[in-house]
């Protein structure tokens, strides 16, 4: 049986303390002593901590005793920019930057441009430039930024610390993700994170129902377009698998004679992939377009069938370009052809929110960078804004 320390009975109490604050932006000491069995004298010590550091600050309200007796109590808000992450979302030449707050919610969007892939020595001047851009946002929120969470179209080995990434004409080349985290960090000095992009888009959408008052212990969500992959949530967490590689469905196959080569994509994504399926259909003529509708509904419902046959998984969420190219019309269809090949009715729906990859990147870092905070350590993320 595993003994505590009292460290870690105190950085416990104070994440408690810091999801009821959460959950109740605006309370008074005892309030919050009400919601927890902690002593009046602990939940003061951390309120006081987290006022020092700036995640609490006074109303200058104050509310009436129990009946209206004794002393008035002193109201706490809580600050939810006061600190951030930068999240990155690099999907070919295009780069969005978000500034992530505590509550998970974008308080500013930037866009930028580049022609050179992320994992080249020459994107540093562009990756730069995007921090000091989105440092001037922090500013304007006196938020500390703890660090920049990147989600990449890419698979992810930290077994062999190995990223997988296409280059040029669907050719797939493997790159050591830790020199390029560290050769960033070097340009920045901030904590860096860097994620599989349907991972990070996972955790953004499992928040968004969170949000919304949806909130399943596990999530299965399927990205199709110009690659394909699956993100996992169980009981409430990321599961990446043994190398990471967890989701990665481009390699699923339903054909005994195949044989992937290096210049070939996986079966799945020979089979679903945008560009597999522009050639494969003239999306201009309506007879083609439904042909191709049936085509997808069916191939998706398999792989939908397959995944919630192995891990029971009831909540699943649909998105990519390819899903796109029909938006919610698709769906039903779907829907319809998973009764035909199971007797379940898991709940499927289609996302087409933006830019989650960043916003999941950035909640990752901020869990990570923020219990850091939480408990104190030393050298966390920037210096606080003025």
């Amino acid at each position: 049986m595993k003994s505590y320390l009292p460290n870690d009975i105190k950085d416990e109490n104070r994440k408690i303390i810091f999801d009821i604050l959460l959950h109740h932006p605006e309370l008074a000491k005892v309030e919050i002593t009400e919601k927890t069995a902690m002593s009046f004298v602990t939940v003061s010590k951390i309120v006081n901590y987290f006022t020092e550091i700036g995640i609490l600050k006074e109303t200058g309200e104050s509310r009436d005793g129990m009946g209206g007796l004794g002393r008035k109590r002193t109201v706490y808000k809580f600050n939810e920019n006061s600190y951030v992450t930068i999240g990155l979302e690099i999907m070919g030449q295009a780069v969005t930057a978000l500034l992530v707050n505590l509550k998970n919610q974008v308080i500013a969007s930037r866009a930028f441009h580049t022609d050179l892939p992320f994992y080249h020595e020459a994107f540093d001047r562009i990756f730069n430039e995007i921090v000091e851009v989105m440092e001037e946002e922090a500013k304007k929120t006196s938020s500390v930024v703890l660090g920049i969470g990147i989600g990449v179209a890419g698979a992810i080995n930290t077994r062999s610390k190995t990223i997988r990434m296409k280059t040029a004409e669907d050719q797939e080349e493997d790159f050591h993700f830790g020199e390029i985290v560290e050769r960033l960090k070097d340009n920045v000095s901030y904590p860096i994170l860097l994620e599989n992009d349907v991972n990070a888009s996972t955790v953004a959408e499992f928040r968004s129902l969170e949000a919304s008052d949806e909130m399943p212990d596990d999530l299965i969500h399927i990205s199709f377009g110009e690659g394909i992959g699956a993100g996992l949530i169980l009981n409430k967490k990321l599961h990446r698998g043994f190398n990471s590689r967890a989701g990665e469905l481009e390699y699923l196959c339903f054909d005994e004679d195949f044989k992937k080569t290096p210049a070939s994509v996986g079966w799945l994504e020979g089979k679903l992939g945008l560009s597999a399926i522009v050639k494969k259909f003239d999306l201009s003529n309506p007879q083609e377009s439904k042909a191709c509708q049936e085509y997808l509904a069916k191939k998706i419902a398999l792989v939908v069938t397959n995944i919630i046959s192995v891990l029971d998984v009831d909540r699943i969420i649909i998105s990519g370009k390819t899903m796109a190219l029909f938006s919610e019309g698709l769906l039903p269809r779907i829907r319809e052809y998973v009764g035909h090949y199971m007797d379940w009715d898991p709940t499927i729906s289609f996302s087409a929110a933006e830019h989650m990859s960043a916003l999941g990147a950035g909640i990752l870092l901020l869990q990570r960078e923020m219990g850091k905070v939480i408990s104190a350590e030393k050298a966390v993320g920037g210096e606080k804004h003025a």
